[in-house]
């Protein structure tokens, strides 16, 4: 390995340029002159614009549990500090484990809300989270799109979403059209998501997000998965969106040379610590103090990651810290030949230095601006039909949940045909009630399993950005449901309860059909509870699971007769279990209200179950009331549903203010892996 003394430092570093030569692979990139208002940059003329904001952080530390030893922490932040301008495009840079992503979170209040030590300000005043996320967006690393929609239909949906009845339609469009110019996608308008690149995905998820024009942008590894022409388009669009007037922080891994140049401001961490703060071109004076050479033909931008790694030693590790002081120091500048430092917030190549005047003037956000457009019904409507729209569209598991409960009702049928109505095949005719409830506990709950923990990244990504709030998008998700749910279940029990030659009374259908109903949402609020906070692969294995002691319980005690001790506790766990009610209401709606007696085929020299009363007493529920378990049933459905959505709000927000609870999540992911959903 080559020492720090024979590396040679580059004689001719140059300031970067905003005008890059006209190679095939280059990018030209030529910023307004600054006396401007940017609207040429802005290009969203409807929309209100926001003041300078600025993010300053100091001491900023966090920890998180060691996961070899319970009792220790591990330091991913140690006390760094730093200032992000507005008018900037910053990059947040560093070798893997430096805690990159964990700054970037930490300022955008993104992720993991547990408590960390420093401070937080905005404009020179402590950050208030409800303020702040309404005037900042937060783009992910991995593309999140809605694969079912074309990219003008998601444009108009966040359009609607965030601007409500603000602009009327026709100046919605212009805002649209004027953004997808902006971002080079007016000719992909009509493609759908599932069919665009992986550069014309990235900038979809900022157009979003820029429809309402926000202040502060935050993107995490922006360049990933994108080739080197894809990169450059990326950062020259983010550099355009900071020119306009917006705080446009990103991290990134090792950028290339030409994106090096165009970035504003670079923040450099080793080791959860500051170790460089400043502009790119200043990086190999920077170097060269501390007695690094950076060979000529090197990224400087490689070269400062290959010491932060250590590949040059650790000596070098503290003495970078203490020269930015962690980040205390704004902008480091090379001192001029009389030894005296420039002043630190002047910047010639970045081309920002006119707006550091007008950082002096932080204005205040106005409250008008930070009001939700759209109204909770508003929300609620919009969303609901978005997601009637995505199951129509999914015509394959449309086709195969109608083909699916078609012939599973025709099996059954089958199975019990003709049971209905005879007295000596009485107890097969349990058997059928039975199959209704093992089959409305399955058919719903398995594919919200299947489904959710997939959706979840989707919902994380727009409920952050303060597209709607959570309830709204719970009650449309909820209510999209009903409809399919509904003529699947029309279809399924007509198709049984004939060929299995039931009463052929319409109140004994409704009461059947309203139990099996209701079980089937029951089932799939189940379902959704499970997987609220359960990855894809421990859902799937904990549904089934769960599933099997309520259907023991469903029907323990059946068959035992009158006066048979069941012990309390027991009676007690079968009245947790919503299928012991469904199928005490299936009975009843068949056997009880004045059931006419069964028919007793002539080959029949006993036929004790002719009288639906001794059938009800054999089984042992003679006790049962109708109305009861319909109750129990739609007070499970609600129980259900609203710890669901408790428990999807926890997981977005990932605050743990109740020690108890904190405790006990922390004990069921270190030994069961219960909340590992962070995929």
């Amino acid at each position: 390995m080559q020492t720090a003394s024979s590396l040679k430092c580059s004689t001719n570093s140059q300031n970067s340029s905003l005008q890059y030569s006209s190679d095939i692979n280059a990018i030209s990139l030529e910023l307004p002159d600054h006396s401007e208002d940017f609207q040429s940059v802005n290009g969203l003329k409807y929309l209100p614009s926001w003041p300078t904001v600025n993010l300053h952080f100091t001491e900023l530390s966090y920890e998180v549990p060691d996961q070899a030893n319970a009792s220790k922490t591990k330091a991913i932040l140690r006390g760094v500090n730093g200032l992000f301008h507005s008018h900037e495009l910053t990059a947040i840079m560093g070798p893997s484990g430096s805690g990159k992503t964990t700054l970037l979170n930490l300022l955008a209040g993104f992720g993991s809300a547990v408590s960390y030590s420093g401070d937080i300000l905005v404009n020179s005043s402590p950050r208030d989270m409800r303020v702040f996320r309404k005037m900042s967006r937060y783009i992910m690393q991995t593309d999140v799109l809605d694969p079912q929609f074309s990219v003008h239909e998601m444009m108009l949906l966040a359009a609607n979403l965030k601007l409500g009845n603000e602009l009327n339609l026709e100046q919605k469009l212009e805002v649209i059209d004027e953004i997808l110019e902006m971002l080079r996608l007016k000719g992909s308008k009509d493609t759908m998501a599932l069919k665009l690149s992986g550069g014309e995905r990235k900038r979809l998820c900022i157009a979003l997000e820029l429809v309402n024009n926000p202040p502060v942008i935050f993107l995490d590894e922006p360049t990933t998965g994108l080739d080197d022409l894809s990169s450059s388009q990326c950062i020259a669009l983010l550099k355009m969106l900071a020119a306009g007037g917006r705080t446009v922080i990103c991290s990134i891994h090792t950028p290339s040379g030409k994106i090096f140049e165009m970035l504003d401001t670079v923040y450099v961490l080793a080791e959860g610590q500051c170790i460089y703060q400043g502009s790119g071109s200043n990086i190999v004076p920077y170097m060269q103090q501390l007695g690094l050479r950076c060979p000529i033909t090197y990224n400087p931008a490689d070269f400062i990651i290959e010491v932060a790694c250590l590949e040059y030693g650790k000596c070098y590790h503290n003495p970078m810290v203490e020269a930015v002081g962690n980040g205390k120091v704004e902008r480091w500048t090379p001192p001029s030949k009389d030894g005296k430092v420039t002043p630190t917030k002047t910047d010639t190549t970045s081309g920002a230095s006119s707006f550091y005047e007008m950082d002096q003037f932080e204005e205040e956000i106005s409250p008008k601006l930070l009001q939700a457009k759209c109204s909770w019904w508003m929300q609620y409507k919009l969303l609901l039909v978005r997601m009637l729209i995505q199951m129509w569209r999914d015509k394959s598991y449309i086709k195969l949940k109608f083909y699916m409960n078609i012939v599973l009702a025709l099996l059954v049928g089958s199975l019990y045909f003709g049971m209905g109505t005879s007295a000596s095949k009485a107890l097969f005719n349990f058997g059928f009630m039975f199959t209704i409830v093992i089959a409305y506990l399955y058919l719903p709950m398995m594919p919200v399993l299947l489904y959710f923990p997939t959706e979840i990244n989707l919902l994380k990504r727009e409920y952050n950005n303060q597209w709607y709030r959570l309830s709204s998008y719970y009650a449309a998700m909820v209510s999209s449901k009903l409809p399919s749910m509904f003529v699947l279940a029309v279809i399924y029990l007509s198709i049984v309860y004939l060929m299995s030659s039931q009463p052929l009374e319409w109140f004994r259908f409704a009461m059947l059909f309203t139990i099996a109903f209701v079980t089937a949402l029951t089932s799939d609020s189940f379902g959704l509870l499970i997987s609220s906070r359960l990855s894809l692969v421990n859902a799937m294995f904990m549904g089934p699971v769960v599933a099997v002691p309520l259907i023991l319980l469903s029907i323990h005690g059946i068959g035992y007769g009158r006066g048979t001790y069941i012990s309390p506790l027991m009676r007690f766990l079968m009245h947790l279990s919503f299928l012991r009610h469904s199928m005490e209401g299936l009975v009843a709606s068949l056997y009880d209200y004045g059931r006419a007696d069964t028919i007793c085929e002539d080959t029949e020299i006993f036929c004790s179950f002719k009288k639906s009363k001794v059938l009800l007493a054999f089984l042992g529920f003679e006790d049962m009331h109708y109305l009861w378990s319909l109750t129990c049933l739609i007070g499970f459905y609600l129980f259900f549903t609203v710890a669901a959505y408790i428990m999807i709000r926890q997981r977005l927000k990932k605050s743990t203010a109740n020690p108890i609870f904190a405790y006990v999540l922390q004990l069921l992911s270190k030994y069961f892996n219960f909340t590992s959903y962070n995929y």
